[in-house]
């Protein structure tokens, strides 16, 4: 049941058919996609005539990982790695990504990469196991876009994401990146309050942070958490409590490896590197640039203190 607005006259509609039926009797629905989207994703375009081309090979493979509190998982991974390894291009420049399936892995991969005008589905489809696909386009647009496994033709995409299959791609703008202004105030030699400017380079120092949950049970995807929204671990670039310091970071406190400098440190041993997490440590009067992704499915509420 449903009210629409036609004519300024409001229609109550109720039916029992079958939607299904009602669309073949219809003649089937016939997708047109936009033109911005009809590339084919073909390597051999003449558009790319003179131009740039980064190669960008991956391998969609399952691993078992540990995820430091909940126990190992079954992961699905772009080249054995969470995040994927990251593609950075300048605007203009070609993009080959070229997706690798080995034998004897138990399901096909695929790749949808949003910096791309190209459709993953049907145009790259899914990747059989022993198999690789390869397909091209132009990165036309500056920006930090995720990139992940479209699943089989789409089916069962949330479990390949949410279990390790994705990464990002950066495309920095073709004439570099804007300089940074800064106002401040100060207090001049007559007493009064001012304000300032002070510009900054474009080069930054950079940052890459990439969010994700865990939905597991006995190690597995588990897709009822995931609708129930019932994650087991937020991860920061494929890790737990990526921000947590570890027991190294101690010594920053007058060297007192025995004082925690935060309540929850699961990881705090020094000899546990594999686990260390990692503080951002920036000097003051430098110009960041933060590349954020969430490549989750819950919100993420980003600040910095």
């Amino acid at each position: 049941t449903f009210t629409a607005q036609l004519n300024a006259t409001a229609l109550d509609v109720k039916s029992d058919v079958n939607a299904l039926q009602k669309i073949q009797e219809m003649g089937g629905l016939e997708l047109v996609m936009p033109g911005a989207f009809a590339e084919s994703g073909d390597c051999d375009s003449e558009a790319y005539d003179g131009r740039t081309v980064v190669d960008f090979p991956l391998t969609g493979v399952s691993v078992t990982l540990p995820t430091g509190l909940a126990g190992d998982f079954n992961a699905m991974t772009f080249s054995e790695q969470i995040p994927g390894p990251t593609l950075r291009v300048t605007q203009g420049d070609v993009v080959k990504m070229t997706l690798t399936v080995p034998d004897g892995e138990a399901t096909p991969h695929g790749n949808d990469m949003h910096a791309s005008q190209v459709t993953a589905v049907p145009t790259f489809g899914a990747v059989q196991p022993g198999t690789s696909k390869t397909y091209c386009y132009i990165a036309e647009v500056p920006g930090v876009y995720k990139y992940h496994c479209s699943g089989v033709n789409v089916a069962a995409m949330d479990q390949h994401v949410l279990q390790g299959m994705y990464g990002i791609a950066i495309v920095d703008p073709i004439d570099g990146y804007s300089k940074l202004m800064v106002e401040k105030t100060a207090v001049n030699a007559n007493g009064d309050t001012v304000r300032g400017r002070q510009f900054y380079f474009g080069d930054a120092l950079e940052f890459q942070l990439q969010y994700n949950q865990l939905y597991i049970t006995d190690g597995n995807y588990d897709q009822s958490k995931m609708f129930g929204h019932q994650h087991t671990l937020t991860t920061v670039n494929g890790q737990a409590l990526g921000y947590v310091p570890n027991e190294i970071h101690n010594l920053l406190n007058n060297g007192d490896v025995n004082k925690n400098i935060f309540v929850l440190q699961p990881w705090n041993s020094m000899d546990l590197k594999q686990y260390q997490s990692q503080l951002m440590f920036t000097p003051t009067g430098v110009h960041n640039r933060i590349f954020v992704e969430n490549q989750g499915n819950e919100p993420v509420f980003f600040h910095i203190v």
